[in-house]
């Protein structure tokens, strides 16, 4: 009977660590329609980067969650419109993002709360409106009786367009990726 024991007293208890990922705060009239594409992405860059958690030694095991696996989860009744009230009622980490743009620039702001809602990470990504110049060629062929015709090539003015600031996949993806990398070890 003891050598059945014997394995429950030397076994480890895992850390199991829960990660809600709140639907972004998008302010930007042009990305609203795309709050569920963007979030599903923010979702699954946190699942591919959960091994900087870790690599912290802050849990053994991380378990990602949105606005809709959350309540399968856990067995509670929280508004999770209010996403750090919530984690610190459930006693789980949040993820929350802003996004903002203007005509100019386009930020991503991305904060990791713990389950006693202290900030333990968070990373900026910003992106800024260029200018595209282009420098516009006409070519006119002159043709005249008796005599070969000549093309005559005109180089006229630049014409000069402000491109807006895009945030893209990738920007999103990266930005998990460096709050992810950003969480200090415990010591």
């Amino acid at each position: 009977m003891w050598w059945l024991l014997m394995p429950l007293l030397f076994a480890e208890t895992k850390n199991v660590e829960e990660i809600y990922v709140a639907p972004p705060t998008i302010h930007d009239p042009f990305l609203s329609p795309y709050q569920t594409y963007v979030n599903s992405m923010l979702v699954a860059s946190a699942n591919t980067n959960t091994h900087w958690v870790e690599r912290t030694n802050r849990a053994d095991q991380i378990n990602i969650h949105d606005k809709h696996s959350i309540a399968r989860v856990l067995d509670t009744t929280c508004d999770y419109r209010k996403p750090l009230v919530c984690g610190h009622e459930n006693m789980h980490w949040v993820m929350i993002t802003d996004i903002f743009s203007t005509e100019n620039f386009a930020t991503i702001i991305i904060k990791l709360y713990d389950e006693n809602t202290n900030l333990i990470a968070s990373t900026t990504k910003s992106s800024y409106s260029i200018e595209s110049c282009k420098t516009p060629v006409k070519q006119t062929k002159i043709e005249t009786q008796g005599k070969p015709s000549v093309e005559i090539t005109e180089t006229l003015p630049e014409k000069c367009v402000m491109l807006k600031p895009k945030i893209m996949a990738r920007d999103l993806n990266q930005a998990v990726t460096i709050m992810f990398a950003s969480i200090h070890p415990i010591k």
